[in-house]
């Protein structure tokens, strides 16, 4: 984040014309780099142009780090999704997950007091004025408050909304954020859910809510831990929580051992699938940044995107993946056209096949690990060489599910994390005693 001296950023362009020329600029440069031709290259072991590309990778980080907004959620999303982007990019886009160019001190300082009634020199014991933590929406500062607890206190962007709606009014950066999953769907409901998600994330108090709610849900969980609300200093703006301490995950990914990070695997994969499957929510962004790890538990941060279904949708995607499990061709197919996605023309017994090699952690009855290899993969089946990519189209409610299969299974092969997913995903989409399918040979 740069020394502590630093003054930090001044205002965050939120004009469209501000913002157009730099982010239309960058979006171009993502969406050359993650073309089918280079997904194909990454797959293939192509990195010749790897060093070729490190001075693009810094040229990016600072202008998303710079504009913040969705330009800056872009920068996120491809910096830990396996698909062709190449080590250089890699190394240097991990950073936007909490390290990017901090706002000034006194800006933050005057939308505290306008939001809290007092400048943070008075509402807090000890004030960090500058953050620890920096990313697209806001900036995390550590304080503590007059009763002496520590607290982290996220301030949201001065003109972050703003810059917000511009970017999505940006047809360069909607396709480098629908794209290239999306690229040939007609994406208006794809823009509108994104949109939705995205300024909902500007009300802290919405994200206090998420928080108290997803802890309530996982209060008997030994290994999963949150960050605790302290409303009397939380608005729209402001989020004051609990501090917590811990690894961040790429420290824990290079120091924990194999058991540890088999361990956290599994939690991150039960709190992910368990929200959905057992109390119809979903936080849809799991990307590293929003990971700590200490004595076994994992501390989930962020929940200002969060993607809640109906019953009704659930019941259907559970059907969907028992029909899968069950090598119910016929089933699978007639729940594909109730699911909306499979258009004029699709070719169900190949996207049959698709969904048994992401389904394979839980098809068979033995240990599976996640690895980069086989989420890489993954893209390429469903984005690269799929004859169905112009025959789907995607409701709104499956917009973030595509968060799953490469999201968290990122996340997952980052830990290389092994385990016995089948009896997890089992549990949570058969009723006990309910008869299960035999496992696939």
């Amino acid at each position: 984040m740069g020394d502590k001296k630093d003054k930090g950023l001044g205002a965050i362009s939120t004009s469209w014309l501000g913002r157009n020329a730099k982010s239309s600029a960058m979006a171009l440069k993502v969406a050359a780099t993650m073309g089918t031709g280079a997904i194909k290259r990454a797959v293939s072991g192509g990195e010749g142009q790897a060093d070729k590309e490190a001075a693009a990778a810094l040229e990016l980080l600072t202008t998303m780090g710079q504009l913040k907004g969705a330009v800056m959620k872009v920068g996120q999303m491809i910096s830990y999704m396996d698909t062709a982007l190449p080590e250089s990019w890699r190394g240097h886009l991990e950073d936007l997950q909490d390290r990017t160019p901090p706002v000034d001190p006194e800006s933050v300082a005057r939308l505290i007091e306008a939001e809290l009634g007092r400048r943070p020199e008075a509402l807090f014991a000890r004030w960090e004025p500058m953050p620890f933590a920096a990313a697209s929406i806001g900036q995390v500062h550590r304080a503590t408050d007059l009763e002496g607890r520590e607290v982290a206190v996220k301030v949201q962007y001065p003109g972050i909304v703003k810059a917000l709606k511009s970017d999505l009014r940006n047809a360069s950066i909607v396709n480098a954020i629908t794209g290239p999953a999306f690229r040939a769907v007609d994406s208006k409901g794809i823009v509108g859910e994104i949109r939705d998600r995205l300024l909902e994330e500007c009300d802290y108090r919405q994200e206090a809510d998420n928080l108290d709610h997803f802890a309530a849900l996982w209060a008997k969980e030994p290994m999963v831990a949150f960050p605790e609300v302290v409303r009397e200093l939380s608005t729209e703006r402001v989020l004051t929580t609990g501090f917590v301490d811990g690894l961040r995950f790429k420290d824990f990914a290079a120091s924990a051992s194999q058991a540890e990070r088999d361990a956290a695997g599994r939690t991150i994969f039960r709190l992910a699938f368990g929200s959905i499957f057992k109390h119809l929510i979903f936080n849809c962004d799991p990307h590293p940044g929003n990971y700590l790890f200490r004595d076994g538990e994992v501390v989930f941060l962020d929940f200002g995107c969060v993607k809640r279904f109906d019953q009704g949708f659930v019941d259907g995607w559970k059907a969907l993946m028992r029909a899968a499990l069950e090598n119910d061709r016929p089933r699978f197919d007639h729940l594909m056209r109730a699911s909306g996605m499979a258009k004029e023309g699709f070719d169900y017994a190949h996207h049959f096949e698709i969904v048994r090699y992401l389904y394979r952690p839980w098809l068979h009855d033995r240990p599976f690990r996640y690895t980069h290899t086989y989420v890489s993969e993954s893209f390429r089946l469903m984005i690269g060489d799929n004859p169905n990519k112009f025959k789907m189209d995607m409701p709104r409610d499956w917009v973030f599910v595509n968060r799953l299969q490469w999201g968290l299974n990122s996340v997952l092969a980052s830990l290389e994390a092994e385990g016995d997913w089948r009896s997890i995903m089992l549990d949570l989409i058969y009723a006990p005693g309910e008869p299960r399918p035999a496992p696939f040979p």
